[in-house]
């Protein structure tokens, strides 16, 4: 990877070799943080502005429009970027009655403690869509949410929910072809030194297996030190997942028919997400606990889903401006970047 460097300068001398995850909400904020600098471009730059924790974002149906996830309190649940006008404001969420096979949902969230987190996006019919989203609040939770974007603005209709087991913070799911939910818990809902215990590489998490009428199973070989992001393949054979302790990409077998693999990274990986040529894009950040409440840098490499080989993407030193980058969403030829502290989401062209 190259060197990191000042962003505004990594970006303006190498816009090509250097583009630019999710670390866990229970990260404590430096203390006496310093107001974000104004949310203007930089050094070849874009913002997406009026935001609060946008931890992860997935392309909704059409094209136009990104959905992306609200990790603050009295946000709205769900962001929605213009990517024509790289604006964003909170989702008009419409409180629906819960159906099937999500209708054992004990009723819709308190919109004033919703948190959401890591999401999924299924396609349905024409434009309309499925969001799968981990929240937290007043319940530990999958919330579900259709998408009908064949409108001039998607409407967004809440339609029930999976609550998680017991004390499960949970943090990234995946739509699974056959109707189940993949989800991964990243640590105790109560362990008040999760984020230490996990960067001390103690096991944490696990993937849980959800199956409409039949609950939850964990996924063998997904107890990790704080599960972190979240993929399936295409086939349903496989589970891609971060293990945010160790450094580490994990490829599992669902079918328990294949051998368990994994790449390791020299960053804490936190989302993870497709590319168009059918690789993985894994980000995550350059954290410890000995700089968790500094300014870290983040980066991100490809990898092959098949070889797990990983190669450089990017390395990009954290700003006031911009740090802990989570995810990297291809939009067009743009990268779209999430964090997990911050007021903004970074846009940049794609290599």
């Amino acid at each position: 990877m190259k060197a990191i460097l000042p962003l505004a300068f990594a970006l303006a001398l190498a816009p090509v070799q250097l583009v630019w995850s999710q670390s866990p909400p229970q990260s404590p904020a430096p203390a006496a943080a310093a107001a974000p600098p104004p949310c203007l471009p930089e050094g070849g730059v874009r913002y997406v502005c009026n935001v609060q924790v946008v931890e992860d974002m997935m392309i909704v149906p059409g094209g136009r429009w990104v959905a992306g996830s609200a990790m603050t309190a009295g946000a709205g649940g769900l962001y929605l970027i213009d990517t024509r006008t790289l604006t964003a404001h909170p989702a008009r969420i419409t409180m629906g009655k819960a159906t099937a096979p999500f209708d054992r949902c004990p009723g819709p969230p308190d919109m004033k403690t919703l948190r959401t987190h890591g999401i999924d996006l299924k396609p349905g019919k024409g434009n309309t869509a499925t969001i799968y989203a981990v929240a937290h609040g007043a319940r530990e939770s999958i919330e579900v949410f259709k998408v009908d974007a064949s409108t001039r603005e998607p409407k967004v209709t809440w339609t029930g929910c999976v609550v998680l087991p017991k004390n499960a913070s949970g943090n990234a799911v995946a739509a699974l072809a056959d109707g189940r939910l993949a989800i991964t818990k990243f640590m105790n809902a109560d362990d008040n030194e999760g984020i230490v215990h996990i960067m001390s590489g103690q096991v944490t998490g696990t993937v849980y297996l959800w199956t409409p009428g039949r609950g939850f199973t964990e996924a063998p070989g997904t107890q990790l030190s704080g599960d972190n992001g979240l993929l399936a393949s295409k086939d349903g054979r496989w589970l891609y997942v971060n293990d945010f302790g160790h450094k580490a990409v994990y490829k599992v077998p669902l079918d328990h028919s294949g051998e368990i693999t994994r790449v390791s990274t020299d960053f804490r990986p936190d989302n993870l997400r497709w590319a168009p040529d059918g690789k993985i894009i894994a980000t995550g950040q350059l954290v410890d606990l000995s700089n968790r409440n500094d300014l870290h840098g983040w980066a991100a490499v490809k990898i092959d889903p098949q070889t797990m080989k990983a190669e450089p993407y990017l390395k990009v030193a954290g700003s006031a401006a911009f740090d802990n980058g989570t995810t990297t969403l291809v939009v067009g030829k743009d990268l779209y970047i999430g964090t997990y502290r911050g007021d903004r989401v970074a846009v940049i062209p794609a290599p």
